[in-house]
């Protein structure tokens, strides 16, 4: 594509510190830059940062973190709030900024987020971006490659540059649209809250994953959670995913059988050997000081059955939700999600039977209440038939694998 907004030509591999330093004051003078990273990310607890990728309207370029010496003048541009930086599904990328520097990067904006407030699905692809706002068929490339190989080729090269050099065009036209919309705002909080650290850890998250349904009384679930914890601490300090150092089943059987030495926790299947050895003692004190009993075996936990006038609640929430999606042209999966719809429905009953309150869906300063107010706890009776959420526009509750964007 040929845009004087576009940069042209082949991207310039930075493999020097001085040109780096270069580059990262061209950005800060023009005050908005596109930002990129590809990165291993299923093979440790930290992502592996391979290539970093940077584009203004005038240049773009990739930084090899093999060849320069500390990628953290990178960071701190990425966490400037003086400065716009421009991603697309950019969660991931921000990570080795929040750990070099211990804040949190600010003045962020997500295209893949603000797309879906003028119109388009979420998530939507960069191809499909590209082709909306500049219509132009972005070409195929490596999504998954051996980013770490050296020396890269130049089609990866070029892959790489083409994640970052349309997104300060797409911006662009993306702002103006959402400004004539009076929807700046929403998509820079809505920024903020998508691109929330998905390292964070969420320990809940994890034991429900590890419990897998099973019916566990509210001591062995405690120590579960403390099981889940401790793990998270053995994967940092091994820089190892969490499934590669305890797995799910071996936590739970933990739980179950109580094992009150190293010689009993290397003895549980799929437990490994080498964590037992330097980490043994972390599990076995988890242990002693949350007291449980032993059990045979779980059963599974049978899941609650919402009487009729419950599932015609959700139901009725979820079509008002579309509905109010379509009508404003706003991605339906940017609003709300079955589960949370779900969750809501059911603390309602729950506290109406308490006798308490519950907070309404959206909070006071939601851009979701300002767009929609409370129509979707009080859905309009339609006389017509209302479509359904497609599946594929539901996101769920708990953190997708780790993938590169």
């Amino acid at each position: 594509i040929v845009h004087p907004r576009v940069p042209a030509g082949i991207a310039e591999l930075i493999c020097d510190d001085e040109v780096l330093q270069r580059f990262l004051l061209h950005a800060r003078e023009l005050g908005v830059f596109a930002f990129d990273t590809e990165f291993i990310g299923e093979v440790a607890y930290f992502p592996k940062t391979c290539l970093v990728q940077l584009a203004t309207s005038e240049r773009v370029v990739l930084v090899d973190p093999t060849q320069v010496s500390d990628l953290r003048p990178v960071w701190e541009l990425v966490a400037d709030p003086k400065v716009t930086t421009i991603v697309h599904a950019g969660a991931s990328d921000l990570s080795p900024v929040r750990r070099a520097l211990n804040r949190e990067p600010e003045n962020l904006i997500d295209v893949q987020v603000a797309a879906g407030l003028v119109g388009m699905p979420y998530p939507s692809s960069l191809a499909k971006l590209v082709d909306r706002f500049l219509s132009f068929a972005l070409p195929k490339g490596h999504t998954f490659t051996d980013w770490d190989a050296r020396p890269l080729t130049a089609s990866q090269l070029h892959y790489a540059a083409d994640d970052v050099r349309y997104l300060p065009l797409i911006w662009d036209l993306l702002a103006a649209e959402l400004a004539v919309k009076g929807r700046l705002g929403w998509a820079l909080q809505e920024t903020r809250s998508r691109l929330d650290d998905p390292h964070h850890f969420d320990v809940r998250s994890h034991m429900r994953r590890a419990s897998r349904g099973y019916d566990l009384d509210a001591e062995q679930e405690r120590l579960l959670l403390a099981l889940c914890n401790a793990r998270d601490e053995i994967a940092q300090s091994e820089n190892m995913p969490h499934r590669s150092t305890i797995p799910d089943a071996a936590l739970v059987e933990i739980v179950r059988s109580r094992p009150d030495s190293r010689q009993a926790l290397a003895a549980i299947r799929g437990m490994p050997r080498p964590i037992v050895a330097r980490h043994g003692d972390l599990l076995l004190t988890t242990l002693e000081k949350n007291p449980s009993a032993t059990a045979e075996w779980f059963t599974v936990r049978r899941r609650r059955e919402d009487a009729p006038a419950m599932r015609s609640r959700i139901d009725a929430m979820l079509a008002e939700a579309q509905w109010l999606a379509e009508s404003q042209g706003i991605a339906v999966a940017l609003i709300t999600t079955r589960a949370s719809l779900e969750r809501h429905a059911r603390a309602l009953l729950d506290a109406a039977e308490r006798g308490e309150s519950v907070p309404p869906l959206f909070a006071s300063d939601d851009w979701r209440l300002e767009a929609f107010g409370d129509a979707i706890e009080h859905p309009t009776p339609r006389p017509q038939s209302t479509p359904t959420i497609p599946q594929d526009a539901v996101q769920p509750d708990d953190s997708a694998p780790l993938t590169d964007a």
